[in-house]
């Protein structure tokens, strides 16, 4: 297979890389050997050629990395140290070669795709807001492998390098060329001009390096083996914090780039495969590597069945419907937001206008792709305005009979094949439907928040709702830069089904006397992104309180929600939109412990239980666990590959797990049925097994066989 074609062009080779029938350009063992033939030729020509410019043949792509399969593959650390080590010694030749190189990239450039950048003596870069670069490689429980921790330091400096690679954070590129990660930032069709001319040496000012007093005083500090000592101390305890030990591999990573800096490239390449080995095959990376192809898995099917969506209207512009504004206007929409509050629409405004500004900051938008955003965003005070509407969802209080009010109106409106969607959380997308025509057309679409940075939508199934709606809604989601999971339509549909067990059982817990911040431990060490009582501060306590109440009516007695939350409701501490729930909140958001908290509900408390960090663990994870299998039995979702997803994009559950029915089959399912057993019978009836998990522990089953 020709994956790699050369041109000559005014004494300058031109090799370009594009695999045929792929979107991407993946670095596998094919493409890996062929590029070894290039390297050859390019060798044999020596200084008879003026330099090498390397490009993508792809429209939105340079190299997306390294074959995931080969990774997945690795079984022995030796394995995986002899894998890095052959595309360190590809990528030390392309290095060594005697004339000047050249990446010229536009689109994706991730990690070995950025190694491959690295290897190269200069890089130019288009700035289209589909160029990106960064070494992703932590996110998937490795580092990267082919020379990156060696090569990026000495390229952005010591720091830069380090919250790159331990973060996996992508770099665009205004800032790339602030760092200096690329030597010139141009128009796309001015790319190949900007390569010719860095062969020559006509490169604009190298970019500012660290920009500012504090960036300047860290490039000085590396350059001292006590001041680098001093970075990676800082750098090891940031990590940690963040991780809590759940990810091994940033710290490997900034154990590779010390190792490197203190004895050489040489032998801090062979340091770096060596630990890339010992990652590959943790089970940590096996999980991370499985969750990115879940996530993929349901992010296929593109957006084309929603290519006729140009025009969208949001009711309600709160912190949801501004988002969701925000969002489509990004992502080239025309949309029409409707609100009866000046303010709601002004905060919207600004919202999407600061946003709009940071990413014409760092290269993201060019000036007048940020100039055009902000004039597809109209704004009203009255339903008027969306008779063009293809789509209209609405975002308005979490209640049945506002919700309708809308439908009925927004139906009235706009055109019979206009699809009409809910935001809702919890209630029932098919009563919602009731009264109005056609209402195949209409469906759920529950976005999280925050709306700008949480990936999943949830796509509601009605009784109503047709194939047609869903898989058109679907591809809409994906339109937004979504990942859609379609659901039936139940009380709390996935997600929120899942975590109100979650959320009721913490308090359950705190009445019988488990410390508050005791459990918010449990739950961060466990891994999940924040403390059970500090997201129930983020949700808002009012919204939960509603919320338990579809689910009560639902599902009964099991659902039964703790007192703890009435009460709190009532006091009106509702979580951090008011500044004070379970802890309290300063004016910029920062949250302290409240002893006002533990003489409100010491009426509630009714026992002195100490328990460890796994038996609330338990307590709450098996809950969820246990709501899932019912979710599965009354076929709220098919599969649960769609749990595991969900709960992942939608609740920030672990990824270095696996996902939630992924740990049931860790801990064992057996385990997990008579935990709920004993739970069932010691404490209360709502931890009874379902009965597929009683038949799985029978049957020695597991979820992912």
């Amino acid at each position: 297979m020709n994956l790699f074609s050369m041109n000559i062009i005014n004494s300058v080779a031109v090799v370009t890389f594009d695999t045929p029938g792929r979107k991407v350009n993946i670095l596998d063992l094919e493409a890996i050997e062929e590029f070894a033939q290039i390297l050859d030729q390019l060798e044999e020509m020596g200084t008879d050629i003026r330099g090498t410019v390397f490009i993508s043949g792809k429209e939105r792509n340079f190299i997306a990395g390294a074959d995931l399969s080969l990774i997945e593959g690795i079984t022995d650390p030796d394995e995986g140290a002899a894998m890095a080590g052959k595309g360190q010694e590809i990528y030390n030749r392309l290095a060594a070669l005697p004339h000047v190189t050249v990446a010229a990239i536009h689109g994706s450039c991730l990690g070995g795709g950025l190694e491959f950048a690295l290897a190269c003596r200069h890089r130019v870069a288009s700035d289209a807001s589909e160029t990106f670069l960064g070494l992703p490689e932590t996110q998937l429980g490795i580092i990267p492998g082919f020379g990156g921790t060696q090569r990026l330091p000495g390229i952005v400096g010591l720091p830069e390098a380090i919250r790159m690679i331990t973060t996996g954070s992508p770099v665009y590129p205004g800032k790339a060329f602030r760092t200096g990660l690329v030597d010139e930032v141009t128009k796309r069709e001015y790319l190949m001009d900007a390569a010719m001319k860095a062969v020559a040496g006509n490169l604009p000012q190298k970019g500012k390096k660290g920009a500012g007093f504090a960036g300047l005083a860290e490039r000085r500090l590396q350059r001292h083996h006590i001041g680098r000592k001093i970075i990676f101390g800082r750098a090891r305890k940031t990590v940690l914090a963040v991780t809590r030990g759940h990810y091994p591999a940033p710290m490997k990573a900034i154990d590779a780039m010390e190792y490197g800096l203190k004895n050489g490239m040489e032998k801090g390449l062979a340091e770096e495969s060596l630990l890339f080995g010992q990652m590959a095959v943790t089970d940590i990376s096996k999980n991370l590597v499985r969750v990115f192809h879940l996530r993929e898995s349901f992010a296929k099917g593109g957006p084309a069945p929603a290519a006729d969506i140009t025009n969208l209207a949001v009711i309600g512009g709160g912190a949801m419907g501004g988002g969701i504004a925000a969002l489509a206007t990004e992502r080239g929409l025309n949309v029409r937001l409707i609100d009866m509050s000046e303010k709601a629409l002004g905060a919207a405004i600004k919202f999407l206008n600061d946003d709009v500004s940071k990413k014409r900051k760092n290269h993201r938008y060019t000036g007048v792709v940020a100039d055009w955003i902000p004039t597809r965003l109209t704004v009203d005070t009255q339903m008027r305005g969306i008779k063009r509407a293809d789509v209209v969802i609405e975002a308005v209080a979490e209640r049945m009979d506002v919700k309708r009010s809308v439908f009925t109106s927004a139906a009235g409106t706009v055109g019979k094949t206009t699809a009409i969607l809910t935001n809702t959380s919890s209630l029932s997308v098919t009563e919602m439907a009731r009264g109005i025509p056609s209402p195949g057309r209409v469906a759920g679409f529950h976005f999280f928040n925050p709306v700008d940075r949480m990936p999943l939508v949830e796509v509601i199934r009605g009784k109503q709702t047709t194939v047609k709606t869903v898989e058109r809604m679907a591809a809409f989601a994906r339109k937004l830069g979504k990942v859609p999971i379609i659901v039936k339509d139940s009380p709390g549909f996935l997600v929120n089904r899942l975590l109100l067990p979650y959320l009721n059982e913490a308090c359950w817990l705190l009445q019988e006397g488990a410390g508050l911040q005791k459990v918010d431990k449990a739950l961060l060490e466990f891994g999940m992104p924040m403390g059970v009582f500090i997201l129930l501060d983020q949700v808002g306590i009012d919204i939960v309180v509603h919320a338990g109440k579809s689910m009560l009516e639902g599902f009964g007695d099991r659902m039964t929600p703790s007192p703890v939350l009435g009460t709190m409701a009532e006091a009106g501490r509702f979580g951090k939109k008011t500044g004070k729930g379970f802890y309290r909140y300063d004016r910029a958001g920062k949250r302290q412990p409240d002893q006002k908290v533990n003489k409100l509900l010491a009426s509630h408390v009714n026992g002195k239980g100490t328990f460890t960090d796994d038996q609330i663990v338990r307590r709450l994870i098996y809950s969820m666990i246990n709501e899932a299998t019912l979710c599965l039995e009354e076929g709220v979702i098919d599969t649960v590959q769609a749990v595991d997803a969900a709960m992942i994009l939608g609740a920030g559950f672990p990824p270095f797990t696996g996902g939630l029915l992924r740990y049931a089959d860790s801990v064992g399912i057996k385990e997990v049925t008579d935990t709920l057993l004993e739970f069932a019978q010691n404490i209360d009836g709502r931890f009874e097994p379902s009965t597929t998990l009683r038949g799985m522990a029978e049957g020695g089953e597991v979820f992912y066989p």
